[in-house]
């Protein structure tokens, strides 16, 4: 499968074994994954890795999720973004500029969805 721009994710958690997980669940659906700790992380690697996905945890050491979506917003950086929380904060990603938001734990079935919209 010849992967393009809209094939890339960024996964951002500061938990590894959530981002293993992410990352195995998106290199499954054809995605190449790359992975960061902290939103810092994230971007810097959007400095040199365009992506056209960034999924991100909110509560993160230094960078959290939030100011996360709203920093790439800012940078004009043209890539979906998916926030997730274990918290009920989808009113806070939405309106910092996330597209979609996944309680969690959530349902890959749904995760699947919003990948095909």
């Amino acid at each position: 499968m010849r992967r393009t721009l809209k094939n890339r994710v960024l996964i951002v958690d500061d938990g590894e074994p959530v981002r293993n997980l992410l990352a195995d669940f998106f290199s499954f659906n054809g995605y190449e994954s790359f992975t960061a700790g902290n939103g810092g992380e994230a971007l810097e690697i959007l400095e040199d890795t365009p992506c056209g996905l960034l999924i991100t945890d909110l509560n993160m050491p230094g960078t959290d999720g939030i100011e996360l979506v709203r920093k790439v917003r800012n940078l004009a950086i043209p890539l979906t973004i998916i926030g997730t929380s274990a918290y009920h904060k989808e009113a806070e990603f939405l309106r910092a500029g996330a597209d979609f938001f996944l309680l969690k734990p959530f349902d890959f079935r749904y995760l699947k969805t919003i990948l095909k919209s």
